[in-house]
């Protein structure tokens, strides 16, 4: 089809009051190249601009400006939560070493009070943000203060029988103190060895006496443990468990009177005195345990008190 032909265009020129031909205007054809050059220049300013001066766009600003506001309160809680770290860690240590300790119970390992939830898969969702460390601290703070709790509720429960505690403590010597019927054969700490002859920490005392003298508990407790070999080790023997940290070994002894699981109350007679196991003679060997560890038995009793008064406090066994 042909291209139409543009008719001339007359305009009334209004000083001469005439038509005028209007001449078509010219079109460059170096216009529009230019201009996307121009555009391709600007363009390009614009990205190194935003490059270098960190522009953004509304949205991505205000994002930005949001995820500013999160680091900074995921932060706050990280500091507040150093600080709950820190309390926890002061009440755990007095628990372990005043609360505990004054009634004879273990602490708690660190293994325990410090453990987490089992689990990893708990923490899928969190994988790669911030928030991943803060809930695993929370875990275990929350894991620490439940056990802190069932600690201090053990040792509520020991303060309301604290008035028994006295009479479980081993505090009266194991048998009669008459001077006349025993001799101190052995202290407690290092001797040199009667089998082997070498230095060796001796972990109780011994009372050298005749065989068949009375052996009396020296606190309220219960018998643990009742061994009857003649030839190995202590002989027969016997331990109490006093609760509170204390623990009681009677051992060489001739018979033993009690059994695995009876009460029994101080001054209560046990058995009688012997030569049994590895002994080199007649002998009590008594010890004290406090908490695992071997303690001096002289320092819970008083060797001095008359017998008249020790008999008061025991009971003699029936013939």
């Amino acid at each position: 089809m042909a291209k139409k032909k543009e008719e001339p265009k007359y305009v009334l020129d209004p000083e001469t009051l005439t038509f005028e031909l209007q001449e078509p205007p010219r079109k460059d054809w170096w216009s529009l190249p230019l201009v996307g050059v121009l555009g391709l220049v600007l363009f390009v300013l614009f990205m190194w601009a935003a490059y270098i001066w960190d522009f953004s766009l509304p949205k991505t600003a205000i994002l930005r400006f949001q995820n500013m506001e999160w680091r900074t309160r995921v932060d706050q809680i990280s500091q507040q939560l150093d600080r709950w770290e820190d309390m926890v860690s002061q009440l755990e240590i007095r628990d372990d070493r005043i609360y505990r300790s004054v009634y004879g119970m273990d602490e708690i390992p660190q293994t325990v009070r410090g453990s987490g939830f089992g689990g990893e898969n708990r923490y899928d969702d969190l994988q790669g943000t911030s928030l991943l460390d803060l809930t695993k601290r929370l875990d275990v703070l929350e894991k620490r203060l439940f056990i802190q709790s069932k600690s201090f509720d053990e040792v509520a429960h020991l303060q309301q029988n604290a008035g028994d505690m006295a009479a479980h403590i081993p505090a009266i010597p194991p048998i009669n103190p008459d001077r006349s019927t025993y001799r101190l054969s052995s202290t407690f700490g290092y001797r040199s060895d009667p089998f082997t002859g070498f230095s060796k920490r001796h972990t109780g005392m011994d009372f050298a006496c005749k065989p068949g003298n009375p052996i009396y508990v020296t606190g309220d407790g219960i018998v643990t443990k009742v061994v009857t070999d003649r030839r190995k080790g202590y002989g027969f023997h016997v331990e109490v468990e006093h609760g509170f940290g204390y623990k009681t070994r009677y051992a060489h002894m001739s018979r033993i009177d009690v059994s695995v699981g009876d009460h029994l109350q101080r001054g209560d007679c046990i058995g009688l005195t012997g030569n049994t196991g590895r002994s080199s003679g007649p002998h009590l060997h008594y010890e004290v345990h406090y908490r695992r560890d071997y303690m001096n038995p002289a320092l819970y009793m008083d060797l001095d008190i008359s017998p008249e008064d020790y008999f008061t406090m025991v009971r003699k066994p029936e013939q």
